[in-house]
């Protein structure tokens, strides 16, 4: 994709973006992704009329190269990328999405979106969860018998069999970004990139991991 003089692709960003009060330059190159084993969304994908569908494109990349901003050089090389999707033509009305990526000996990442779902009649709402975490996916999902125990701005509570994850949120810096309703960007939401978020993920009465992360996503937006 082209979008002026920036380029984005499955191998990496160039930026070249020169505006008042804006100055980003600078190229990511992106190593091999992890992708999931089956869609994010499940048989949820073969709905005709859904408002919003998304996807994972990758769970955690490595990244090289640095951007410069304003002046100030921010080095990537060394890190980790995830790189996700929604099409549609419609955000929910309501919803809550946090993500987060790791590297370490215990490398892992995941993603929570909940949402709910309108329906020529009625609705329900939907849950969609990626935990990676010691070489293994745990796909927690609506399509897989999901319980929402709680979600509100302040976090989640799923469970789903004997697996619970608990999300909550410690601080954020939201920044607005404009979101599509019925196709036309007429929406304003507030998405924090650098929230502070616990995580803690039990199988039974076993803590699999508990994780603080200050670089974490995080974003719940009602529209009532």
């Amino acid at each position: 994709m082209q979008i002026g003089q920036s380029s984005f692709s499955e191998q990496g960003i160039d930026l070249h973006i020169q505006q008042d009060g804006l100055s980003l330059q600078g190229a990511l190159r992106y190593g091999s992704f992890t992708p999931l084993q089956s869609d994010i969304m499940g048989p949820f994908r073969f709905f005709a009329g859904m408002q919003c569908s998304h996807g994972i494109i990758s769970m955690g990349h490595p990244l090289e190269g640095a951007l410069e901003l304003n002046g100030e050089c921010l080095d990537f090389s060394g890190g980790t990328g995830y790189i996700e999707t929604d099409r549609g033509r419609s955000f929910p009305s309501k919803y809550l999405w946090t993500q987060c990526v790791w590297n370490g000996p215990e490398r892992g990442g995941l993603m929570l979106a909940i949402a709910t779902i309108p329906l020529p009649v009625g609705g329900f709402t939907g849950c969609i969860c990626s935990d990676f975490y010691g070489g293994r996916e745990y796909r927690l999902a609506t399509y897989r018998g999901v319980k929402i125990e709680t979600w509100s701005s302040a976090g989640a509570v799923i469970r789903q069999g004997k697996y619970r994850l608990e999300a909550e949120l410690l601080s954020e810096r939201r920044q607005p970004l404009r979101a599509p309703v019925e196709g036309r960007m007429e929406r304003t939401i507030h998405e924090s990139l650098c929230a502070e978020v616990r995580y803690r993920f039990w199988h039974g009465d076993d803590l699999l991991f508990q994780r603080m992360d200050s670089n974490a996503g995080f974003e719940y937006s009602s529209a009532d």
